[in-house]
């Protein structure tokens, strides 16, 4: 017996199933594909059938229920039952087909989704065109199983089902004149769904412009360009018009907004591509003609997974990145990327921090005038300095006199020390010590290709030697002024080899509070020279506040006319991403905390729930108090521009954002 939590997660799973074909998570979506794929009553009946005995199947043989729930495992014995229904009469035998046809399907995706992951390549429609091959050729053996004659007449079909009324509303629906290339771009539209009928293929084109405006302006991009290149070497227009082979097409444009971040380039890269979906058509036609066997949408998986294997093994971008994060919708794939790019720099960069405890000044920053030139220019000087401006305390003749001398240096981040040089003396005031330039030096390895290098370290003050490993801000010796130092600093530098006169790297540090009115906390940024600047140094209140274990629940009592209980529970997903889950609204709000901040990356579900509200107010936050404190975002056109705003934005969105 079905409980209502199994109906929920059955009608899901199906209406995901037909969103999937679109390359969509809208399960609204699936629900209108549904009603579409029912203009052929035969096709949506065998389309329905095949994916509910698909559900049933893949739970009974216990598959991922969150493959099974997006859509993942339905969408290819989907047009495997639409292709079937197309084709064949209804019958018992039928019906056994269909399931071992389904059956079949099942195995082929399972089998592709695990090969395919490990390159990163999508299966895309290859389990559907296999599958309907071997039912194909072997339904040509029994005799039970017979070819259909409905759409040979499709009036006297019409007839039967609707009498005259449906009769005339289909020929007042085929009669409405569109120009030629409208009119074989809609019917291609609809063969996706075995209706190649301009009803079929306006419902689905409606569907999609409300869907994804950059997907509905690829899919015009790609047939167009896809139908000019037929006009300009004379191939078989009418082809495109009486088979199932435009939509490759189509298919093709929705699959490069899908997997490409949508820009100038990607659409010069959709209309490009088209010769080659063109000239693969024609040649897998003459391979498969051969046996009696359809193309149906082949040539666009074979063409699609080719290019995106190309793309993931580049090793420069050139302008068109590709999709880290899949979120099915090239709107959201494009706002994630623009805004990811500055709010989570954090899994770009190793977090660097500052080498020390308190305030420090920078005295001199990148490109300083004294020392920071040339191939050591990204480099740092700390000091610390009194209101006047003074480093040191009267009368300043002596090393101890300066404020930052003896100071402890600390760890910027974990790693291993692979280099000390302790034997130069101190300088007194005023002298430097040119022949031994660096002085006493700390050189650190935090990861390949990156080490940090502080220098003018005070004699006999290392904490650590040569092979440990040592944990961010752990105490590494103390400032000195040994070197090219006529007074007490610390010199920071960040480098690509271990070598101690190594050319400095342009790296920023991962969070500091910069001193002003107010004081402005930077994230991944470049200390600037003349200010000061500290440590953003988290408070246990407020950081335990906001740090969420997994399996933990919050539990709230709302006020107001009608007070409620509400429920979240912090979760992990598959990707080991964390976020809080609302049972009640259906709803996730995805977060980060990096110990030093708090902040939210994605809000899935109802924008009118608590949930939503607190990852309104707690969209970032700085888990430290600084009275007056400025903490800066970026907020992403996703979730915050009203739905007409949107809407226009989402067709300039990827030539410029607004």
């Amino acid at each position: 017996m079905l409980s209502p939590a199994n109906i929920v997660f059955c009608r899901d799973s199906i209406t995901n199933a037909y969103s999937q074909v679109l390359f969509s998570d809208r399960p609204w979506l699936g629900g209108l594909l549904l009603v579409v794929s029912f203009i052929n009553p035969y096709a949506g009946a065998s389309g329905l059938l095949a994916v509910t005995f698909t559900f049933f199947l893949a739970n009974g043989l216990g598959l991922s229920k969150e493959l099974i729930r997006n859509g993942t495992y339905g969408y290819n014995v989907l047009l495997l039952g639409l292709a079937m229904g197309v084709y064949y009469d209804f019958s018992l035998s039928f019906v056994l087909m269909l399931a071992l046809g389904c059956f079949i399907a099942l195995m082929l995706t399972v089998w592709m989704a695990v090969r395919s992951s490990a390159y990163k390549i999508p299966f895309l429609s290859l389990p559907f065109v296999l599958s309907v091959w071997v039912v194909v050729l072997s339904s040509r053996g029994i005799s039970s199983i017979q070819l259909t004659e409905r759409g040979i007449y499709e009036l006297n079909d019409l007839w039967q089902m609707g009498g005259a009324p449906l009769v005339q509303a289909y020929n007042n629906v085929e009669h409405i004149h569109f120009p030629f290339a409208l009119d074989v771009y809609l019917k291609s539209v609809g063969s996706i769904f075995f209706q190649h009928n301009l009803a079929g293929g306006f419902l689905i084109v409606l569907g999609l412009l409300l869907h994804s405006r950059i997907a509905f302006s690829l899919s015009l991009i790609a047939f167009y360009a896809g139908y000019f290149f037929c006009w300009i070497t004379q191939g078989n227009i009418d082809q495109l018009n009486n088979s199932y082979v435009g939509f490759n097409f189509v298919l093709t444009g929705l699959a490069v907004g899908v997997y490409f971040i949508p820009s100038v380039k990607s659409y010069l890269l959709t209309a490009l591509i088209m010769p080659v979906v063109s000239v693969a058509i024609g040649a897998l036609d003459v391979v498969v003609s051969g046996y009696q066997l359809p193309i149906f949408s082949l040539p666009f998986s074979i063409v699609v997974i080719g290019l995106v294997f190309l793309m993931w093994n580049r090793v420069e971008a050139k302008g068109l990145p590709m999709v880290l994060h899949q979120q099915l919708s090239p709107e959201k794939n494009l706002y994630s990327f623009r805004t990811d790019g500055i709010r989570f720099q954090s899994s770009a960069f190793w977090h660097i921090h500052l080498p020390f405890f308190g305030e420090w000044r920078v005295a001199q920053g990148h490109g300083g005038d004294i020392t920071h030139k040339g191939d050591w220019s990204y480099a740092w000087d700390f000091d610390i300095a009194d209101e006047t401006g003074k480093t040191f305390k009267l009368p300043g003749h002596d090393r101890s006199d300066f404020y930052c001398y003896g100071l402890p240096v600390l760890a910027p981040a974990a790693g291993y020390v692979v280099t000390i040089i302790n034997e130069v003396e101190e300088n007194e005031v005023g002298n430097v010590n040119t022949a031994e330039n660096w002085g006493n030096t700390i050189v650190i390895k935090h990861h390949d290709h990156l080490y940090s290098k502080l220098s003018h370290i005070r004699k006999d003050s290392f904490k650590v030697k040569v092979g440990d490993y040592v944990r961010q801000g752990a105490i590494l010796a103390a400032c000195g002024n040994s070197g090219r130092s006529p007074e007490p600093h610390i010199h920071f530098q960040l480098q690509a080899t271990p070598d101690v006169g190594s050319k400095t790297l342009k790296y920023p540090i991962a969070f500091f509070i910069e001193k002003g009115e107010p004081p402005i906390f930077r994230t991944f940024d470049i200390p600037v020279e003349g200010k000061a600047i500290f440590n953003a140094d988290p408070h246990p209140v407020i950081q335990n506040a906001f740090t969420f274990t997994p399996g933990q629940k919050l539990r709230f009592r709302t006020d107001g006319a009608k007070p409620q209980q509400v429920e979240w529970e912090v979760r992990v997903d598959a990707l080991n991403q964390s976020y809080l889950y609302c049972a009640a609204t259906q709803s996730a709000a995805y977060f980060i905390n990096n110990g030093i901040t708090f902040y939210f990356t994605q809000f899935y579900g109802n924008r009118q729930s608590l949930l939503f509200n607190f990852y309104l107010a707690a969209y970032k936050l700085l888990l430290a108090s600084h009275p007056g404190i400025v903490v800066t975002d970026v907020l992403s056109v996703q979730g915050f521009y009203n739905s007409a705003t949107k809407f226009l934005h989402d067709f300039t969105a990827p030539f410029y954002l607004y």
